[in-house]
């Protein structure tokens, strides 16, 4: 695998980017700054400078395309954005009192150490999770209490979901006062009072696309030992009630932007987290919401002989969390896709929730956003029906790994993985999408088909987890993907081997 052909991303439709090169520059020569010292000053590699000074890399990401303004103090238009993109700029020019001059100060520390959050998630959780105990780390980035992820792939139906109606509140809401410091300055009142939560921040100071109080499912509580089930009395168990996700960021990006502060000035260590020493033991689901997303491996299967794997680059100016990363795809928040009784009953399944990703992130399908009060019929809806018919044909297999916390934000992270054989992969994903709503699908080379994905093999999979920006929990999926191979893919070891 030569480097020319490795990972490559779409551009997406955003505001477009041509001038930026130029503009970093031209900036430079005006400020008379090396490209090391450029990149100093946004928290990039001199590398990366050096490819979008000479046209060799383009920004489409609109997150990156506000670091770079705000950092440098230019406009929304000179980075290629829509007047009033900028949301700390103001339309009034005059004087300000000394306390809208104290708002306006924290609120664009906070916007910088979001920023900062955004383009090193990846290093900050690997960096998260040596907090905490070796025996209750999951790789790098990923904490698991033990038997928490099976010794073998589990097939989705083995996993028994059980719901309770009545739990109590979490102790933890994300408004303590461990969490003043990530909570700016709110304005319009006393220069005291601070966003009660991070979520309303994010709002009006940093609102990516898609940003929506959704009702989802609140894990309690992790059942099984993580052996291979030989009796359904020993099978995965996962306890579930009723949250909002809402509820989850509250806590999970705020503890994660505490991270991004310290590690900006005095290090990660307790005596700077004093939020995340709040919270405790990140494995006590009653302190506080933990809110699990389904992260799912997606293989084409060529029984042939040949594997192939899809990622998704996410796009931090359109999702609340884990933007700007390499993720598997899909993923997406347990939740169901309306607020009814029967859009509970109907959703309250790993598998649906699955399929209904697969819809949205491969085929660009709209987002089952609990807008319509008719619940989906996956017997007869497609592209559903089809899912289920591949599925109960042999042709698509849903495996369960097990579960973990990503270090950083403490979200639950379910690790899936969904086996498609090429020739109903090719049926049921022929129009597979190069971009959706949350980022771009990621190929191994500009020239290669959307549908080709990347080449399963130990040097691929390496190269991904050893030196590109992958979330923990991706990066997990395909360490626990490598490791079971035998199992998954059955007679393509002999050409994943190198």
């Amino acid at each position: 695998m030569t480097g020319h052909t490795w990972l490559w991303t779409p551009p997406r439709a955003t505001p477009a980017s041509v001038g930026v090169g130029q503009l970093l520059r031209a900036y430079r020569q005006a400020h008379g700054l090396t490209q090391q010292q450029l990149a100093d000053r946004l928290g990039f590699d001199q590398s990366y400078v050096s490819k979008v000074e000479s046209g060799r890399r383009a920004i489409h990401d609109i997150s990156t395309l506000r670091h770079i303004a705000r950092n440098l103090a230019l406009s929304p238009e000179d980075v290629g954005l829509a007047p009033g993109a900028m949301a700390d700029r103001r339309r009034d020019t005059g004087p300000r009192s000394p306390a809208a001059e104290q708002v306006a100060a924290s609120q664009r520390a906070w916007r910088l150490t979001r920023d900062h959050l955004n383009h090193h998630r990846i290093s900050l959780a690997r960096a998260a999770v040596r907090l905490y105990p070796e025996t209750d780390r999951l790789g790098s980035g990923l904490l698991a209490r033990p038997g928490w992820v099976w010794d073998r792939p589990v097939d989705i139906d083995e996993v028994a979901l059980h719901w309770q109606d009545k739990v109590e509140p979490p102790l933890i809401r994300g408004d303590e006062p461990e969490t003043a410091g990530s909570r700016p300055l709110l304005g319009g009142g006393s220069a005291q009072t601070r966003y009660q939560r991070y979520t309303r921040a994010m709002r009006d100071l940093d609102r990516p696309t898609l940003f929506e109080n959704r009702l989802s499912f609140r894990l309690l509580d992790i059942g099984g030992d993580g052996t291979a089930p030989a009796t359904a009395d020993n099978r995965p168990t996962l306890n579930f009630g009723h949250t909002t996700y809402f509820d989850a960021v509250d806590v999970c990006e705020t503890v994660a932007h505490e991270a991004a502060a310290a590690m900006a000035g005095t290090g990660l260590s307790w005596p700077a987290l004093p939020f995340r020493a709040r919270i405790g033991n990140p494995f006590d689901f009653g302190r506080r919401v933990a809110l699990p997303s389904i992260n799912t491996l997606t293989i084409r299967h060529d029984r042939g002989g040949q594997a192939s794997f899809f990622l998704h680059r996410r796009s931090a100016g359109s999702v609340a969390t884990a933007g700007g990363v390499y993720h598997v795809i899909p993923a997406g928040v347990f939740q169901p896709s309306g607020i009814t009784a029967f859009h509970h009953e109907a959703d309250f399944d790993l598998w649906r929730n699955i399929m209904r990703e697969l819809s949205e992130e491969l085929l660009g399908n709209p987002e089952h956003d609990g807008s319509s009060s008719r619940p989906i019929d996956y017997d007869t809806d497609e592209p559903f029906r089809s899912f289920e018919q591949a599925r109960r044909a042999g042709s698509v297999r849903v495996s369960y790994f097990g579960i973990g916390l990503d270090a950083l934000t403490l979200f639950g992270e379910i690790l899936t993985v969904v086996v498609i054989d090429a020739d109903a992969f090719d049926k049921l994903f022929g129009g597979m999408v190069q971009s959706n709503a949350e980022g771009s699908v990621v190929t191994a080379g500009p020239n290669r088909a959307v549908t080709e994905g990347i080449p399963f093999t130990h040097t691929a999979l390496r190269r991904l987890v050893d030196t590109e920006p992958i979330a923990p929990s991706a990066a997990a999926c395909l360490e626990l993907a490598w490791r079971h191979r035998e199992t998954l893919l059955p007679g393509v070891r002999a050409r994943t081997a190198s």
